[in-house]
């Protein structure tokens, strides 16, 4: 049978019925021509988009659409994007709120005039390498998952539904970055406080992942009262020292970061009487009192001659050398985490 193909030239209005309407063929919307769809409509055919689309209602995707002109979501009621294939834009404007039940992709523009954009991680806005977008406000801005690929000093038009609360981020890689926020309590995922933290933000955090391990992104928060950047490593919150998140912040699984005040302890250890006689003391610094930590001092030959497990608290104390040991010099190494901090030590008998 053959397939009809639509070529609009002047403006088509459907009616504005109930009933879904459902394409399973070619619809061409040319360049300077302007479709508006009153009903849920369903692709199951091609639609090509080189005009002005309006949708005022439901959107399901299951065929192919492509479009280089401009689509605009401006209907009278919530409306819904679905299907079982991701929704590909170059241009889009957001005049009403849209609940993503599928991907939607910008290629190129999304300009955010009236409504929220309501996402998640299965179902995300995403930015294409060089999308941009305008406009974001209390009134209009995206509730959800939202993915930049090719990150590079992008500000998240991320919020509440309410209240727009963008950040900056950058990835060192030009990775694909994924950010999304909650106007939620900090505390009531962890009251732990590291050393050095006072306080983190009690009414929002972010939470920001890359989509490459070895990423390295650092973030700029706006609207802040406190200075630093406050972080949640293993159920406790800490002051990044660069506002930058890696693998060991747990960047490749999303961290979990806020405002806070504080200042950035930086790990590190001592030992003193050095040279010894026998007893040495063991300084553990920027560490959490609770935190699991092995001490092990080993010799030049690299055998231990001794080993502690412990907690920070616990370990930091008097050591006393096996009484068989001549004068030598000694490695003193403290493991943190994924973290190895050494210190050499001059035994003299």
């Amino acid at each position: 049978m053959k397939k009809v193909i639509y070529t609009l030239s002047a403006v088509l209005i459907a009616g504005s019925v109930s009933a879904q309407m459902v394409s399973g063929t070619q619809i061409h919307v040319s360049e300077g021509a302007v479709l508006s769809i009153g009903q849920d409509f369903q692709n199951n055919g091609e639609l090509t988009n080189k005009g002005q689309l309006h949708l005022r209602q439901n959107l399901t995707n299951d065929g192919k659409l492509t479009s280089e002109g401009n689509v605009v979501f401006d209907g009278y009621t919530k409306q819904t994007v679905s299907g079982t294939n991701d929704v590909v834009l170059s241009k889009a404007v957001i005049e009403n709120d849209v609940d993503l039940n599928t991907a939607l992709v910008i290629n190129k523009e999304l300009n955010y005039n009236q409504g929220i954009v309501s996402s998640s991680e299965s179902n995300p806005l995403v930015f294409a390498e060089n999308a941009r977008y305008n406009g974001a406000s209390d009134f209009s801005h995206s509730r959800g998952v939202v993915t930049k690929v090719d990150a590079n000093s992008f500000e998240f038009p991320v919020g509440d539904g309410t209240n727009y609360r963008g950040f900056v981020a950058t990835s060192t890689k030009r990775s694909a970055l994924s950010a999304e926020y909650k106007s939620e309590n900090p505390s009531e995922v962890s009251g732990e406080l590291a050393n050095g933290v006072e306080s983190v933000n009690n009414n929002e955090y972010w939470v920001l992942k890359s989509s490459d391990e070895n990423d390295i992104a650092s973030v700029r928060l706006q609207g802040t009262y406190e200075s630093n950047v406050a972080y949640l490593k293993k159920g406790t919150w800490n002051i990044s020292e660069d506002a930058a998140f890696d693998k060991k912040s747990g960047i490749e699984k999303g961290v979990m970061f806020t405002s806070g005040r504080g200042q950035f302890v930086k790990k590190d250890i001592g030992v003193w009487p050095n040279p010894t006689q026998g007893d040495f003391n063991l300084k553990l610094t920027g560490m959490n009192d609770s935190d699991a930590v092995t001490v092990d001092v080993t010799n030049q030959d690299g055998r231990r001659v001794l080993s502690m497990k412990g907690s920070v608290n616990d370990l930091r104390k008097v050591y006393s050398l096996p009484a068989g040991l001549v004068t030598t010099e000694l490695t003193v190494r403290v493991i943190n985490g994924d973290e190895v901090m050494t210190e050499k030590l001059i035994l003299n008998r």
